[in-house]
């Protein structure tokens, strides 16, 4: 029999046993595929003749994240490998003892592991080329792009990519095997079954005192991280609580294994019921010799939690803001007298690409500061605004100015009284203080009279186009108020709001890029504060900039952190799994010994079924608290761009991680059945 035969034969004999590793390594190869061949499909190509940019960045950031996927998914193949070679070695021991060299044995092992190789490859191509083909069509209409031209294609360069990434892995994964092979002795491969795997022992005492430990180091980690994270400083203190979290994790799941039959065992009605002994027995080992992997799939189970959770939390965010953001084609300010002057200047007068506008004036006060603004509340609002300058003038408008505004934008008009003001912001987390000055009655003295607030709540509107909450304030008076000439109002800049001549997308970007030709790098120079003392500051944004960049974003963020997020999730189910499949194989003579002293079929599988349960939810349990803390963390943060809801994102986290983290709870569960 030639070794192909053999290797064949041996497959089939362990399907059982591969059925996980298939599994993982199509599913590997297929999520490998999918996210690198979406910037080469065809439809993918139209995005970026539409002039959207993120396409480029997109492939980009995947390039990148792909290498260090690769570097997981290499590490995972090589685990599951050594799960399989354990399994095997009593069979290897006997080719030895049958006469066969080692070298033939390791050529057995290439022979069958370059198989099984070639197999998930070739299947999991198969599958991420038809999955690319969705995913690209997603990603064409995420980028508002018409799909009706769609036609399947094939990215020679993402297979490739994916071929020559395997094969290394695979190469790795061989010298691993034949080393295998070559440094166990006969007696070692004949005798596998009957070495135990090394149980740490730890005192009962003690391990329960490294437990409450641990809880409370995590406890302080999480507190820390979550309610005053924000403050930190600097990245070097909150990497030291992130490094606090992850080595009390470690000594969480190593502690509880210590203790937790002991402590189990003593409510003596649970644990004396049914088989429920047995089951504690077998999960306890289990911890006993696992507990350093079910801390590292704690720890990835929570990065991909968070992820997922923020990440799509994120991009509906972006999205909902991105519907109302651009009611017109351009906005533009400019920090001078004259901004028509100015543009023609330029050699891009108004008349030239706008078919209607608007010229504001926007104005400044020393008695209109941020600081007066929020003064009942400032000591609190410097608690997290902690290098804000709080005597900084707000922009200030005329009502009938800003009426303008809002007429262009499609809102309702302001009403402000003689001796009234209307906030006007839609940055949420300035906001909360704001709305808290308003409704305690702020007055505002300028010039020697006190004003008082129209509303009783900041009206949540922008004045340039933004994809994100950018406005972070502007108080709109009376006109005579400003228009007083002993008053202390000064004319800051000029505002425009235009519509283009232009009609279709493509003679928008047209001239957008005129516009920007002669004034980009002004624009660009302005808001990097590289301006020279003679030029003049300005701020351009049109509709097109915002809906690419704020599209392009949600892109971005969504392949990151699906390809990122499913990885880890397939990663530690993937882990679980092995161990698992290893544990009830391990115990297929328990089993037996339960079926002699009367246990039922059902009562076995039902145990079975509990301590693969109890594997699968203690790491995901220790992940989802610790993921409450961090997400609060998250959301303060992302507040500050004006994000309040995690919503979304956690409705998206649980769904993947219900199909993936249970579709593999399943699949171990029924391929293990047959043991009990």
């Amino acid at each position: 029999m030639n070794l192909f035969k053999i290797a064949l034969k041996n497959i089939k004999k362990s399907w059982n046993d591969y059925t996980v590793y298939f599994l993982t390594l199509i599913i590997g190869v297929s999520i490998f595929y999918m996210f690198n061949s979406v910037g080469t499909q065809g439809i993918m190509q139209d995005v970026s003749k539409s002039g959207n940019t993120s396409v480029q960045m997109l492939i980009s950031a995947v390039g990148v994240v792909s290498i260090a996927v690769a570097i997981v998914l290499g590490l995972l193949i090589i685990y599951a490998n050594n799960f399989l070679i354990k399994r095997r070695k009593k069979e290897f021991g006997i080719y030895l003892m049958l006469g066969m060299k080692k070298k033939k044995v390791s050529r057995i092992l290439i022979c069958e592991t370059g198989l099984v190789g070639v197999i998930s490859l070739f299947i999991g191509l198969l599958i991420g080329i038809f999955g690319s083909q969705l995913l690209s069509i997603i990603v064409a209409k995420m980028f508002a792009v018409d799909v009706t031209k769609y036609k399947f294609d094939i990215s020679v360069k993402a297979i490739i990519i994916t071929i020559i990434s395997f094969v290394i892995i695979y190469l790795v994964v061989l010298f691993f095997n034949t080393r295998v092979v070559s440094k166990y002795k006969l007696i070692d491969l004949i005798n596998a079954e009957k070495v135990q795997e090394k149980q740490i022992v730890k005192n009962t005492k003690v391990s329960m005192g490294l437990f409450v430990f641990s809880i409370i180091l995590l406890l302080f980690g999480y507190v820390r991280v979550a309610f005053y994270g924000k403050d930190m400083k600097n990245g070097f203190e909150f990497f030291i609580h992130a490094v606090i979290i992850v080595v009390a994790t470690f000594i969480l799941f190593w502690s509880l294994a210590g203790f937790f039959q002991t402590a189990i065992s003593g409510r003596k009605a649970f644990y004396r019921k049914g088989l429920n002994a047995f089951v504690i027995r077998q999960f306890s080992g289990n911890m006993n010799t696992s507990a350093f992997s079910m801390a590292l799939i704690s720890i990835l189970l929570l990065g991909a939690i968070c992820a997922f959770s923020s990440g799509f939390s994120f991009r509906t965010y972006l999205n909902k803001k991105l519907k109302n953001a651009t009611p017109v084609d351009l906005t533009m300010r400019i920090w001078c007298d004259d901004s028509a002057t100015f543009l023609e200047d330029k050699s891009i007068p108004l008349s030239d690409w706008a078919s209607e506008y608007l010229i504001l004036p926007v104005y400044e006060s020393n008695e209109v500061s941020t600081g007066k603004m929020v003064e009942p509340v400032i000591e609190e609002a410097k608690g997290t605004f902690m290098h804000a300058d709080w005597d900084s003038p707000e922009n200030v408008m005329r009502l009938s100015d800003y009426n303008k505004i809002e007429k262009a934008y499609g809102r309702k008009k302001l009403s402000v009284g003689e001796n009234e003001y209307a906030v006007v912001s839609d940055f949420d987390l300035l906001n909360q203080f704001l709305i808290s000055s308003i409704k305690m009655g702020n007055v505002l003295n300028i010039d020697g009279r006190d004003y008082t607030p129209a509303y009783d709540t900041v009206n949540y509107e922008y004045i340039l186009l933004s994809g994100l909450s950018a406005n972070m304030g502007v108080v709109v008076l009376p006109d005579s108020v400003i228009d007083n000439e002993n008053g202390s109002f000064t004319k800051k800049s000029e505002l425009i709001i235009a519509n283009y001549i232009a009609s279709t997308k493509g003679e928008r970007y047209d001239t957008d890029e005129k516009l920007m030709d002669k004034i980009g790098s002004l624009s660009e120079a302005s808001m990097n504060g590289d301006l020279g003392e003679d030029e003049t500051k300005l701020m351009i944004i049109t509709k097109n900039q915002v809906e690419d960049s704020s599209i392009g974003t949600s892109v971005i963020v969504v392949f990151l952190v699906l390809y990122i997020g499913i990885v880890f999730v397939v990663s530690c189910a993937a882990i679980i799994a092995l161990k698992a499949m290893s544990d009830s194989i391990d115990s297929t003579r328990r089993f037996k010994i339960l079926s002699r002293v009367g246990a039922s079929e059902e009562m076995r599988k039902k145990a079975l079924f509990m301590q693969i349960l109890m594997n699968f939810m203690l790491p995901l349990i220790v992940a989802l608290i610790g993921s409450l803390f961090i997400l609060r963390f998250i959301k303060g943060v992302l507040a500050s761009v004006g994000m309040v809801s995690l919503g979304p994102g956690i409705a998206v986290s649980t769904m993947i991680m219900v199909i993936i983290y249970g579709g593999y709870f399943l699949t171990t569960f029924n391929a293990c059945k047959k043991f009990a």
